[in-house]
């Protein structure tokens, strides 16, 4: 499965970026989670996500596991040369107001998007910054993270929203994209913190996904508790191979988007 364009996709200035062959992410991350699961004690306690800000790495920086109370756990490491924490986060503002611009990340696996109509004047809000904007909206998307075709409604809140020590952040971060996901019209079952540092030459994204978890009010809060374990286990089974796949070829294609269409404003009566 893959978005049909249509004659207004088409005519957008990014559109030439849909059939552009996908950049893989190196064959040893597969090579890696293909080991099989991890020792569940590797994992990163959600209560625990202030470790991300942390020098040097984590004894689990890529894989999955389920975990003893029924949820699950699932981490990545993307290293993206030429990008920086400005370009991050306003990919994260900007892909989500139309579906093409959500298809170019990944044109096998994301098929449209759209923010939601509670939240599209925040996100245009030209008196907030690029980085604000994005907190407390949600993207509601289309995409197969591999378990098939699944609308997913993404709520973005703010590093201080999420939890983290704002102190320890400011040392240990230059970004954070944080959300906590919806199924469609079913419950909230999953939250993710994408966490950004600068290395030589660009940045590095720890992502982490808490399968069974979310964050309400900066705390840890577990839900779907009734969700049958092997749904956990193929969404992190997914997951850990999805988040290479995009993320790899978001660092390839991210600097020359952003470098064509930064200056693009966007426009709120086109989106009412």
């Amino acid at each position: 499965m893959r978005r049909e364009l249509s004659a207004q996709d088409k005519a957008q200035p990014y559109a030439p970026w849909f059939d552009r062959p996908m950049t893989p992410a190196p064959q040893s991350i597969y090579d890696e989670l293909d080991g099989g699961a991890l020792d569940p004690a590797l994992a990163l306690p959600l209560a625990e996500r202030d470790k991300l800000l942390e020098p040097g790495y984590l004894p689990a920086e890529r894989g999955w596991c389920m975990l003893p109370d029924g949820s699950a756990f699932v981490a990545g490491l993307t290293r993206m040369p030429g990008v920086s924490a400005e370009m991050l986060e306003w990919w994260f503002y900007w892909h989500g107001l139309h579906g093409l611009r959500y298809a170019i990340w990944d044109a096998d696996d994301h098929y449209d998007a759209r923010v939601s109509p509670e939240t599209i004047r925040r996100r245009l809000d030209p008196t907030l910054s690029i980085r604000e904007r994005g907190w407390n909206t949600t993207d509601i998307v289309l995409e197969d993270v591999g378990t098939g075709p699944t609308e997913l409604h993404i709520s973005f809140v703010s590093p201080e929203a999420f939890g983290y020590d704002m102190a320890a952040f400011g040392r240990g971060a230059c970004a954070a994209i944080s959300a906590n996901i919806r199924h469609g019209s079913g419950p909230s079952l999953v939250c993710f913190s994408h966490v950004a540092r600068e290395i030589e030459g660009g940045i590095e994204l720890r992502s982490r996904f808490w399968l069974g978890w979310n964050v309400v009010d900066g705390k840890p809060v577990r839900v779907g508790q009734g969700v049958p374990q092997e749904v956990f286990l193929g969404l992190a089974k997914g997951l850990v191979r999805h988040c290479p796949k995009e993320y790899h070829n978001l660092a390839a294609i991210l600097p020359a988007v952003w470098a064509e269409n930064k200056d693009r404003a966007d426009r709120l009566e086109d989106y009412l």
